[in-house]
């Protein structure tokens, strides 16, 4: 994104300052958590700490979330874990 924010500026493109958006545009005032539940449902499953194995929260299905992620996780994780954060979505198993 800095790269990108860079060049923009270098361009002198006219979206150069605008925020970064979290949302899809079609959506409008729908939350994006509540778009996914309406078509795709929840399918409940455990956090998992990547470095130990430990299970540190639980999250409502992988679809909620992208690997890259920050933003939102401590909603799904354990009030204790999230002390120990940044957290990060690292990897999806669909198979747990």
């Amino acid at each position: 994104k800095s790269e990108v924010r860079q060049l923009a500026s270098e361009f002198n493109l006219p979206n150069r300052n605008r925020p970064d958006s979290q949302g899809l545009c079609f959506l409008g005032k729908v939350k994006f958590d509540e778009f996914l539940s309406s078509y795709l449902g929840s399918r409940p499953g455990d956090v998992v700490d990547a470095m130990n194995g430990e299970v540190i929260g639980k999250h409502n299905g992988l679809w909620y979330h992208t690997v890259g992620q920050r933003k939102g996780i401590g909603k799904v994780m354990f009030p204790l874990a999230t002390a120990h954060g940044p957290w990060y979505v690292v990897a999806m198993d669909q198979s747990k």
